[in-house]
């Protein structure tokens, strides 16, 4: 057997054993996610061919086979589960924003089966709809750790695995791991795993190489109907420093709280972002701000650098399989090329998730490559 095999088997057995446990440190959840109640670790399949999954509050679901019915309440779960499992066959049901993303951006292309399930099961605030969950029969429901949210659907006879979001890139590995053990597809975590830390480290190798300070990056999760912003222990707060930006809500004047918090404009105005980022959580795009006299003496508008975050097979903002595209997007914004690789990136990156290579429109599609042809450098994303 090649020692990259053996590697391989070594980094399987220590994933599904567990060993991302001691990676899930206790740290305040972000809003949206309820905090964490515990560590997480992930069981295989055992001598008796069954399947032990433990999640992230620590407790320990076992399966006779592999999952063929999974509904998923927590926004990225849904896509994630697609990932893992390259179709969309074993998805009962969503959560409606899961639901939205996927109508919105390519995943309902490449999986169009998966627009006609179910995704009126849960609140706004992710409470259940017991009844309607149960009506599916589904094998395991995925939910949020929070006991709230959890027990109605436990009461009910349900199986449910709990998730937490630290704000961490461990939990999008973690959350990888116990759906992969579920669907009977181990060995897929440890690919997943092994490409996202490559890229971390090729990221984090181009920011240590840069002799200059970044620019201030403003993310906003919300604008419209009220502005919310990432703040300390957020994932978009990690990845703005991971590619060498500085993030003006955990700088030297910071928001109080953590996760998204909410602020007016005259905050924005007193930090005077360089970049700022609108999310995909609603219809806020760069021209918006572009054309309202409020923001015209904000440098990133002025300047001409505010973006649309990238909607892939999920949103780019949040935690997810497509994590390491949103880490080299934003190195790429915050230090402009005269040509990306993204596009190339992209294309290889879903081929390997979804076995499909997107055409030079869906790319454009992912990219916001319309709404954001007026910002700085976007034409380093184009079409060559």
């Amino acid at each position: 057997m090649a020692t990259t095999d053996l590697n391989r088997r070594a980094a399987l057995q220590l994933l599904v054993a567990g060993g991302s446990a001691a990676l899930l440190a206790g740290c305040a959840g972000t809003p949206g996610s309820p905090p964490s109640s515990g560590p997480a670790t992930n069981g295989g399949n055992g001598g008796n061919g069954r399947i032990s999954v433990t999640d992230q509050r620590g407790k320990t679901l076992t399966f006779a086979r592999p999952v063929t019915r999974v509904v998923t309440i927590p926004m990225p779960a849904a896509s994630l589960l697609v990932a893992v499992d390259r179709t969309a066959d074993n998805l009962a049901a969503m959560h409606n924003a899961s639901w939205v993303a996927m109508r919105d951006g390519i995943m309902g292309t490449i999986f169009p089966k998966a627009l006609a399930l179910p995704h009126e099961i849960a609140t706004q605030d992710f409470t259940a709809n017991v009844e309607s969950v149960r009506a599916l029969d589904p094998d395991v429901v995925i939910q949020w750790s929070d006991a709230q949210l959890i027990d109605p659907l436990e009461k009910a006879g349900l199986n449910v695995i709990g998730l937490t979001n630290n704000g961490k890139q461990e939990d999008v590995d973690a959350w990888v791991a116990m759906f992969a053990a579920m669907l009977g597809k181990p060995e897929r975590a440890v690919d997943i795993k092994s490409r996202s830390d490559l890229e971390l480290a090729a990221v984090k190798d181009l920011a240590a190489g840069r002799n200059s300070t970044g620019p201030s990056i403003l993310y906003f999760n919300r604008f419209t109907g009220g502005l919310k912003v990432a703040a300390a222990n957020s994932y978009n707060d990690f990845y703005i420093k991971l590619v060498g930006g500085t993030n003006p809500a955990t700088g030297d004047d910071p928001l109080k709280g953590s996760g998204m918090v909410g602020l007016d404009v005259e905050q924005v105005l007193r930090w005077d972002p360089e970049i700022i980022l609108l999310g995909n959580f609603d219809a806020a795009m760069p021209q918006d701000l572009y054309s309202d006299p409020v923001w015209q003496t904000v440098s990133a508008v002025k300047n001409r650098r505010v973006y649309k975050v990238p909607l892939g097979g999920y949103r780019w903002d949040p935690p997810g399989q497509e994590s390491p595209l949103m880490w080299h997007w934003l190195s790429d914004i915050a230090f402009p090329q005269q040509r990306s690789l993204l596009r190339n990136k992209v294309t290889e990156y879903f081929d390997f998730l979804y076995s499909h290579k997107p055409t030079a429109a869906e790319l454009d599609k992912v990219l916001w490559a319309a709404a954001n042809a007026d910002s700085d450098h976007y034409r380093q994303f184009n079409a060559a």
